[in-house]
């Protein structure tokens, strides 16, 4: 049975777990990651344009140890509002916690904290620099924050003027209210 990897196949984000040499720095590494060309995620469209920047410092000393992920990319998105395509600078920081064993070691397991192999000799990042990428994402894309949107009757882009649809005449979806709720008006 083969293993499900959220991440790209090509990655190569691995971090030594002992380096004697520099005992007491942190290990700070840099990478650059090749993206897929779309994502999608909250059911909005993600067209990555760049590499994803990745930033790493593990810090701490013996087996557990937290690691700092930044990451910088940019992408392009459908406006929620008017579908106007978007350019975003997506960027993020996480903490994470490695420890052999959460178990073994007491700690209260969640999703920031990442359990390795006793006898591991590096850590491979791939899966936590994943999931800091899918949650960096805007939840909501805006072209802008006073964006008009969609006329909902024609499908005119009110950006770019009124388009000359009635606005009067109340969402069909409030009905069930208006006829619980007769003597209060729309407005």
């Amino acid at each position: 049975m083969s293993e499900t990897r959220p991440y790209p196949e090509n990655w190569e984000a691995r971090v030594p777990l002992f380096q004697e040499e520099s005992a007491g720095t942190p290990f700070v590494a840099d990478w650059s990651l090749l993206l897929p060309a779309g994502l999608e995620y909250s059911g909005l469209k993600y067209t990555l344009k760049s590499g994803l920047q990745v930033h790493i410092e593990k810090s701490g000393e013996g087996k557990a140890f937290f690691v700092e992920i930044r990451l910088r990319c940019g992408a392009v998105a459908p406006c929620s509002r008017c579908l106007k395509e978007t350019p975003l600078e997506i960027t993020g920081s996480f903490r994470y916690f490695y420890t052999p064993s959460a178990a073994e070691e007491g700690q209260n397991a969640d999703e920031m904290t990442v359990a390795y192999q006793r006898d591991a000799v590096e850590i491979d990042l791939s899966e936590q620099i994943w999931e800091s990428l899918v949650l960096s994402l805007p939840e909501k894309v805006l072209c802008r924050d006073d964006c008009a949107g969609l006329c909902p009757r024609c499908g005119a882009d009110l950006n770019l003027g009124d388009c000359g649809c009635p606005r009067s005449g109340s969402d069909p979806r409030l009905q069930v209210l208006k006829d619980i709720l007769p003597s209060v008006s729309e407005e």
